[in-house]
Parts: structure tokens; sequence; C-alpha cells
């Protein structure tokens, strides 16, 4: 049964009901309705959509904590237009087709006003694509495939996670920098996010001075990793450019000797912390990050203490980057709403289409601001690197360099194409 979480009421038992009702996608429409009916001001419904088992089920617990703790904020102010914010969360499993139909229900049954979330970048693809054809407004908080912001791009989706094209742009010159050799060895997670990753840093490889040797195909089950080494050792490179997300990278990194990592570079597009903490012993090579709880910049310290009073007893008793993704790029649309004063569909996109963020609001080094042309979310990015501590895990991360977000952009987001206002369906929730 998928997790699901309600806000914005204020009876414990009514919220219990209704959690137990949205589980059930044949009832949740008719009693969303008799409640919305009941109020005066009916709440904003935006639906979490994340896979909540398997590889990435920590991920999708990060992701909603995000969201939560920006929805209350808003909540615990009135809310926004004078309407509370109710969170309903589904899982969308990781088929891309199945996922179509979830957010097909969501829209036309549960009648939900937006969408957010997503983690696997082959859900949001399929996801956002019926959100599109509705006009509803897609918030794609953590899935990192250069794609979305290129072929899968749309006008009704904004995507607020730096890609693995940002990422490897970086990592890559700092691999190949002092490399007299540059031979380099692609390993690519045969999925939406790993083919684009992988597409994404060839030409990078190449502006470096650096040369392909052969690229390693990892089913996105990665059934046998000690095989998928044993393929990486028997080419000869410099550099090992990874693009393998959620649990796999565990699966893999715990199969290495660390000692490779002294005569080979091996770069991941991302790594993110739910794939860090809960292994503190796996070595990891560099990789890139967007935040970290331990950053000294302006806001980190007050926003660690509030996760940790509320979540500090748990798992991730500490925030990543996934966490604080999903929380900035909530506050992102629900201020929107906000601004715009409705929540007219083509308004709110226009909002968030000239949406900007101080550094000191990001809690990073630089502004970030919205690409009108491919809805991605510039923002600064950091080189990082993993120490092994298993006594104090939150410790191991080290940040090593930090790049403003003109000299990570992707050059193929100038030529994203979005559908135009006039062919986004009306959509006012």
């Amino acid at each position: 049964m998928p997790f699901q979480r309600v806000f914005g009421f204020a009876l414990a038992g009514l919220c219990s009901a209704l959690t137990l009702m949205l589980s059930d996608g044949a009832s949740s429409q008719s009693f969303v309705d008799a409640n919305l009916a009941s109020q005066a001001a009916p709440p904003i419904i935006i639906a979490h959509v994340v896979p909540t088992a398997g590889r990435f089920a920590l991920h999708a617990e990060g992701d909603r904590r995000g969201a939560e703790m920006a929805m209350d904020e808003f909540n615990a102010d009135g809310g926004v237009l004078g309407r509370k914010i109710l969170l309903v969360s589904r899982d969308p499993g990781l088929d891309p087709g199945g996922a179509a139909q979830v957010a097909e229900e969501l829209i036309t049954r549960t009648k939900v006003g937006f969408l957010l979330g997503a983690i696997d970048s082959g859900v949001a693809a399929s996801m956002s694509a019926v959100c599109q054809k509705h006009g509803v407004i897609f918030i794609n908080t953590n899935s990192s495939a250069p794609s979305e912001s290129v072929e899968n791009a749309h006008r009704t989706k904004f995507v607020f996670d730096a890609s693995a094209a940002n990422y490897n742009r970086t990592l890559l010159r700092y691999a190949l920098a002092n490399r007299p050799s540059k031979r380099v060895l692609l390993l690519s997670e045969d999925d939406v996010w790993g083919r684009s990753s992988a597409a994404a840093s060839r030409p990078y490889i190449a502006e470096y001075g650096g040369t392909v040797v052969g690229e390693v195909v990892v089913s996105a089950s990665m059934p046998d990793p000690a095989g998928v080494l044993q393929q990486v050792a028997a080419i000869p490179a410099d550099v090992v450019a990874v693009s393998i997300s959620g649990d796999n990278q565990i699966k893999l990194f715990a199969q290495i000797d660390p000692d490779i990592f002294a005569k080979q570079s091996w770069v991941v597009g991302e790594v993110d912390w739910e794939e860090l903490y809960p292994a503190p012993g796996t070595p990891r090579p560099l990789f890139g990050i967007t935040w970290a709880w331990n950053f000294p910049t302006p806001g980190t310290a007050e926003f660690v203490a509030r996760y940790r009073q509320r979540y500090g007893h748990t798992t991730l008793d500490y925030p990543g980057h996934v966490t604080h993704a999903a929380y900035l790029a909530t506050k992102a649309l629900l201020s929107a709403i906000k601004r715009a004063g409705t929540t007219y569909n083509h308004a709110v996109i226009g909002q968030l289409e000239q949406f900007r963020s101080t550094a000191a609001e990001r809690m990073q080094d630089d502004d970030a601001f919205m690409d009108p042309a491919s809805h991605h979310l510039q923002q600064s990015t950091y080189i990082a690197t993993w120490h092994p501590l298993t006594e104090h895990p939150e410790r191991g991360l080290e940040v090593l360099g930090h790049v403003p977000p003109e000299q990570a952009r992707y050059d193929r987001e100038r030529t994203t194409h979005l559908e135009s206002l006039a062919e986004t369906p009306d959509y006012t929730p």
C-alpha cells in the first residue's frame, strides 16, 4: 500500500480517515470532494509522487521531509491565498507506464492542484508528460538526468535539482587536469538517468582533452556488481566516469578495493546523502552535491536544527541535499502561487519562470535563478569526497571545491523547446 500523508485539517481523526481513503484510488475522489465541499476555503492539494520501495526508498523519504517542512511553514502562517496546503502521497513505482497512470488518476480523479517529487528520471519524464497534457504544474524536486531539461522538458515542468551534466562538467575537468594520459571509461546505468548522464559527459571529456576508451553498461537492477568491476578492470583507463544511482552505488562501491582510487580517478555525477549515510564504511571518490548539513553558509545551521528537532530520532537524522532541494523547490512553488495571487497555471508558470533566490535564501554560495528557456534552476554546485567514518558518518563528507552556476551550466539547454502557453491547457485548482 502506498505511503500516505495528509496535512491541513485540524481534526486528527479526519487526518487518519483521509489517509486511509487516499490509499484506495477508487475511494479517494469521493472522499476528497465531500470534505472540500464542507470548507469555505478548500485546501490546495499537492501530490507528492515518489517511489517509496526499492533502491530509491530513502531518497523518497528525504524528499518528502523537505516538502513537509516547507508546507508546514506556509500552513503555520495561514496557508497560501487563505487556503491550507494539503499533501497527499502516492507511490508511482519505477515503471514509466504505471507512473503515467498514477499521474492521470491524481489529476482526473483526485483533482490535485500540483505534482512534485519523482526522484527517478524515467518516472519524472512520463508523469510530467501527463501533467503537460492537462496543464498541471509539475515540480521535479530531485531527478537529475540532463534530459529532464532538454528532451523531456515541458512548459508545466520545473526542474530544481542540479543535473549530472552540471556536475560532470566540473568533475571531469578536475579529474583530467593532472593526468598525462586521459583515457576515460564510462560506467553507465541502463536507464534514462544513466544514458542521459553518459551522453552529456562525452563532449566535456573531449573538451578537456580526454578520450573515451569504452563504456560498461549496467542493468538498473545490478545483479552482479563484482562482475561489473571485472569488466571495468579489463579496460585500461585513467578516469572512470560513473553514472550509477540509488542503492546501486552502495552495492558497487562496497565491492571496490579503496587502493584503486590511488591509481585511477573515479568520478560520480551525483551522490546523494541517502547513498552515503546508510553505508558509512563504503569509500567514495569524487562526486557532486548542491548542499550539505555542515556547510558554513547562512541559514544552514538553523535549517539543520529544525530538521533534527523533527527527524533526529530517525535513520536519516541529518538532512542531505535531497531534503534541501525538495524544501526549497516546494517553497518556490508556494511563493509563486502567493505572488501570482491565484492558482491559475499560466500565472503561476509566469512567476516560476522569473524565479530568483539569493545565496542566503538557498544556504549556498551564489544566487540561483530559473532558466526560462529550459525551466531548469541554475545554482551552485560543489565537488566533494567521502571519508568512511563508521562512528560519526555525518562527518565523512568533505567539500573540495565550489562552482558558480554559470561555470556548471549545461550547454544543450540553450536548444530546449518548450510548449507555448497557447499550447498549454488552462488549469485552475
